[in-house]
């Protein structure tokens, strides 16, 4: 049961966990995010820069989260090696029949706004494969899309306009839609609140991750009502 963004509350919630963060930078902040308000993390593997992989563990709260980045296509400033970038399906392929204490976020789309959208399509319906083997040999594991967050208006409106961010988000739902996940609509979240930076401020992070939590976690008012924000986990 998840009541707001305290230690206790996420401690609680997520207590014998492994959550595995998978995608761009957006889904990173998450994790950036949870150590900064937790103390108590003690480092794993902290790559160069957070290019690649970030682990963490909280002996407190006795769960691990865990980020890694999705292979090309990326746009960015920062060097990466070739070696230790993997596409998240087959990541998804590594995890075994871990069952309930096994969460995943999935959350993808900024580095493909400048690519043909069939790009995005494509690697949507090998995640949507991967996904759906994973259920069927642990069908306990919890897997949550995050969709895409509006970014500057001033990013060249060709490449990264929030247009392509929003087909994303609509190819997104319908690719996922049908499937046992639950989506964080980021990009909701972001709209209304009349915010445009690709990373979000710490306080729309908080945001996202508590609605993460409390679909993850829900309280009995919570397993009543449905939310159009995650789709069949409320």
């Amino acid at each position: 049961m998840f009541s707001g963004l305290t230690n206790h509350s996420i401690n609680s919630c997520l207590k014998g966990k492994t959550l595995y963060l998978m995608g761009d930078s957006t889904v990173r902040q998450w994790i950036e995010y949870l150590i900064t308000i937790q103390k108590e993390f003690q480092s794993v593997l902290n790559s160069v820069k957070g290019i690649s992989s970030i682990k963490f563990v909280n002996p407190k709260g006795e769960y691990s989260i865990q980020w890694k980045v999705d292979n090309y296509p990326w746009i960015t400033t920062h060097k990466s090696k070739l070696s230790e970038s993997s596409y998240i399906s087959r990541d998804l392929d590594t995890i075994g029949a871990e069952g309930e204490d096994t969460v995943v976020v999935i959350g993808v789309g900024q580095h493909f706004r400048a690519y043909p959208l069939e790009l995005f399509v494509r690697r949507l319906l090998s995640l949507r494969g991967a996904i759906q083997r994973l259920q069927a040999r642990s069908p306990g594991t919890r897997i949550f899309i995050k969709l895409e967050n509006t970014r500057e208006l001033s990013s060249e409106p060709e490449r990264f306009s929030d247009w392509h961010g929003h087909l994303q988000n609509l190819v997104q739902r319908k690719v996922f839609g049908d499937l046992e996940v639950g989506f964080v609509d980021a990009w909701e979240m972001t709209v209304a609140a009349n915010t445009f930076v690709v990373h979000p401020n710490p306080t729309f992070i908080a945001s996202e991750v508590a609605e993460f939590l409390s679909r993850l976690c829900p309280t009995p008012q919570d397993t009543s009502a449905r939310s159009v924000s995650c789709n069949k986990f409320s």
